[in-house]
């Protein structure tokens, strides 16, 4: 047989006008996966998913089921059937009852969302859990709150991908067996310590920068297997506890001094251009024991992928948000534990196999066009039909997607059971509320407290050995009083399990609301877009002087590289080369 040569395509991206290049490798992807090319460029398909999926925003609202007063992801006039978690995984919710016929007087979409506004979904997606009412997106957990996107955890607060770990409060993806953390970004199997960015296996450590094998060490950067360190520098452990006690940590004026001092500090050293790790032939950043794959992000694990977000274990897979152990997989979001073969869904899980245009989907085979299915096979519309039957209906709705130009795309923005501004999709993309509402999508006003503030921040006690169990009657107006773009709440209360945990790390109280918090470690991460730039190797010639000759010699590397970092950063950005000649 003739091997097919593929040549680029150039686009117009049809939702924002934007050029977009499809290179050979993405035909290649695309034939294997029996799908037509994108008609939207790489960015506006990850926002059409993202939509899909609001991680951290709770309300308050009624089951339409039952009509029991619930906390929910989904706003009380979101036009969907909304309901409680516990009825929703029961024995009582039956998606069957909600099959209809297809017509083929109408378009698919427009069907589909008639239907998937009369299936029950889940106000909240917690399974195996105790104690977990104030979150989302959480399995196999005990004694959260206030967490997103984790699993096989106990005692987190205010946590987002903090897995397998427990006791940690404010992380941001906290994995392996992490424990007794604060303020975290990025760790792996790390234990009691706080303000850990990028670091593995670090213990008893504070305000750490791209560190492994730490212990005892303080405000370091590019350190490997270092202990008593403190600015780089090795100390006598008494030397070294003075300094840190020096600081005075357990009052908020001693960490705003390290923070600062932290930050700036890390500048002054070379950052690697992209973060990639045992991988070969691969295109985006922080990737992670991956191959032939190309426009990734904070993967691991991936082989032969393109255009994929936060997923690991996916193979022959493109354009799909937060997944793991599939293959095969096209323009999804949560395709999870070996699914194979799904196209255009959301969140379908649990070994479902040859699924398209479906929603919330567990051990799934030959569905089209479904919602809130368990265990079943060959169904449209949640309509069972014959293996027969469902070949032909299938083919039919096909070519008549085909015909009305749908067959290939996602849902469209409009059917999101979200406003835009409580999505992912607005952390990563953030649009103006006029751009959103162009783009056919809702913005969601900020809900009116009933709350009155009982304390400003600014009169918190500084340190954390000044605050009595009153704190715990207090309603806190948060330092930003909404004045941000993150969703400021402009009122937080201190929990009883939070004020154990700063009392034992010795730790201040925030007076930021929790929201707040997270943005501020959410711009640690790098926007996911490549831009070209010159290796800033200088030799001497800048902020920093290597410590050892480098391949180019005296002058300066030159060499033409990509980065995330952005242009407006004042970090010293070095190629891979450069940057392994510094740390290793």
């Amino acid at each position: 047989m003739q091997k097919v040569e593929f040549q680029s395509d150039r686009k117009i991206c049809s939702n924002c006008q934007a050029p977009f290049l499809i290179v050979p490798a993405d035909f290649s992807l695309y034939k294997k996966l029996k799908v037509p090319p994108p008609t939207w460029c790489s960015e506006c398909r990850c926002i059409r998913r993202m939509v899909h999926r609001n991680e951290r925003n709770l309300y308050r609202r009624t089951c339409d089921i039952t009509g029991k007063n619930m906390i929910s992801i989904y706003r009380a006039d979101c036009p969907y059937t909304i309901c409680d978690q516990d009825y929703y995984f029961s024995d009582a919710f039956d998606a069957t009852h909600y099959g209809r016929e297809y017509d083929p007087s109408r378009t698919f979409f427009d069907q589909f969302y008639d239907f998937a506004k009369t299936v029950p979904l889940a106000g909240l997606f917690l399974r195996n859990s105790v104690n977990c009412v104030y979150n989302q997106d959480m399995g196999e957990c005990s004694n959260c709150y206030l967490c997103s996107r984790t699993h096989n955890s106990q005692n987190i607060l205010y946590g987002y991908r903090v897995n397998k770990s427990s006791d940690c409060t404010d992380c941001f993806q906290a994995t392996e067996a992490s424990e007794f953390l604060y303020d975290c970004f990025d760790t792996i199997s790390c234990s009691n310590s706080k303000y850990l960015h990028i670091c593995e296996k670090c213990s008893d450590s504070a305000f750490l920068y791209n560190c492994v094998g730490c212990v005892d060490c303080f405000m370091c950067t590019n350190q490997r297997n270092k202990s008593n360190c403190y600015k780089n520098v090795q100390y006598s452990t008494d030397e070294y506890k003075k300094i840190v006690e020096s600081y005075d940590l357990g009052t908020r004026s001693g960490t705003e001094r390290a923070l600062s001092e932290f930050e700036d500090f890390v500048n002054q050293f070379p950052h690697k251009n992209l973060t990639v790790i045992r991988s070969n032939d691969v295109s985006g950043d922080n990737i992670i024991e991956s191959k032939d794959s190309r426009g990734v992000f904070n993967v691991k694990k991936l082989h032969n992928c393109a255009y994929i977000w936060d997923s690991k274990k996916f193979t022959d897979s493109m354009d799909t948000y937060s997944g793991m152990n599939a293959d095969l997989i096209y323009e999804s979001t949560a395709t999870t534990s070996h699914s194979s073969n799904c196209h255009f869904c959301v969140r379908v899980y649990e070994s479902s196999i040859d699924c398209e245009y479906s929603w919330f989907l567990k051990t799934c085979k030959n569905c089209f066009g479904c919602s809130g299915l368990f265990n079943k096979e060959y169904c449209i519309f949640n309509k069972q039909y014959t293996k027969e039957e469902y070949e032909a209906k299938v083919k039919e709705i096909k070519d008549n997607m085909v015909r009305d130009h749908e067959y290939g795309e996602f849902f469209p923005l409009s059917m999101s059971p979200f406003t835009y501004n409580d999505t992912v999709a607005h952390e990563y993309f953030p649009l103006t509320e006029e751009t959103v509402e162009r783009w056919g999508m809702q913005w969601g006003t900020s809900e009116e407290k009933n709350y009155a503030t009982t304390m400003q921040a600014i009169a918190l006690p500084d340190s954390i050995s000044g605050v009595t169990d009153d704190i715990l009657k207090e309603v806190i107006a948060c330092e930003h009083d909404g004045t941000c773009n993150h969703g400021c709440t402009k009122a937080f209360r201190i929990v009883t399990d939070e004020l154990i945990f700063y009392r034992k790390r010795n730790i201040p109280l925030p007076k930021q609301c929790p929201n707040c918090r997270y943005y501020r470690r959410l711009a640690y991460r790098n926007p996911t877009c490549l831009r070209d730039l010159t290796c800033m190797c200088a030799n001497g010639q800048s902020v920093y002087k290597n410590t050892v000759l480098h391949d180019h010699g005296e002058g300066t590397c030159g060499k033409k590289i990509e980065t995330t970092i952005p242009a407006d950063s004042k970090k010293i950005i070095y190629c891979e080369s450069c940057y392994q000649r510094e740390v290793i």
